[in-house]
């Protein structure tokens, strides 16, 4: 016989409600693209991007996922905008990581917000502000990431950062095939 009589109830897994403020953690999705092999490849070939898990932290909704793409380069002026906000994205993560404020121009400012591979921004936790994307093409509603919160801002706090475990290179485990694999993505003469 199988008692579930203590069993707990189920799970509610509605999006979390658009504005939530959490701490997050995310995780890259390595794809064995671009150097170090931390991005993933488009199917048809035109875009690079960040394939990144968060996990909720805190609150309410501690333990909960959701997931994003961050393009940072490609083929079309439509990728170079996609890129733009990726990168202003992570600026906003680094500088929420290292209690910067977004006008902060100082010499050590400047030096946080570079890093040497995708793979430093593997598992950094901050604070967030979630949104919500409508269903689309048959999904239901998901989750994403509407902000970084920075400094300069009421709900920011500072975070404790896990560190990593080494691991003897800069590459990502789960990586199965290597980047030189893989042909540089160039923009074709009739897009410029």
């Amino acid at each position: 016989m199988l008692d579930f009589s203590d069993t707990g109830t189920q799970k509610n897994f509605d999006v979390i409600p658009d504005g939530t403020v959490a701490t997050v953690r995310m995780t890259i999705r390595p794809g064995g693209a671009g150097e170090g092999g931390w991005l993933k490849r488009a199917k048809d070939g035109a875009s690079e991007y960040l394939d990144c898990e968060f996990v909720v932290l805190d609150g309410p909704y501690a333990k909960r996922k959701f997931w994003m793409r961050f393009t940072v380069a490609g083929t079309t002026k439509g990728h170079d905008e996609a890129a733009d906000i990726s990168r202003r994205t992570f600026r906003a993560m680094l500088d929420s990581v290292h209690g910067l404020r977004p006008d902060d121009e100082t010499d050590t400012s400047k030096l946080a917000r570079r890093i040497a591979s995708w793979g430093n921004l593997d598992g950094i936790s901050f604070i967030a502000k979630l949104g919500v994307e409508p269903p689309q093409n048959g999904y239901k509603a998901k989750n994403k990431l509407d902000r970084v919160i920075t400094p300069d801002e009421k709900d920011w706090h500072s975070v404790p950062q896990t560190p990593k475990p080494p691991s003897g290179s800069s590459a990502p485990a789960a990586s199965t095939k290597p980047a030189t694999t893989l042909a540089k993505i160039t923009r074709p003469s009739w897009a410029s």
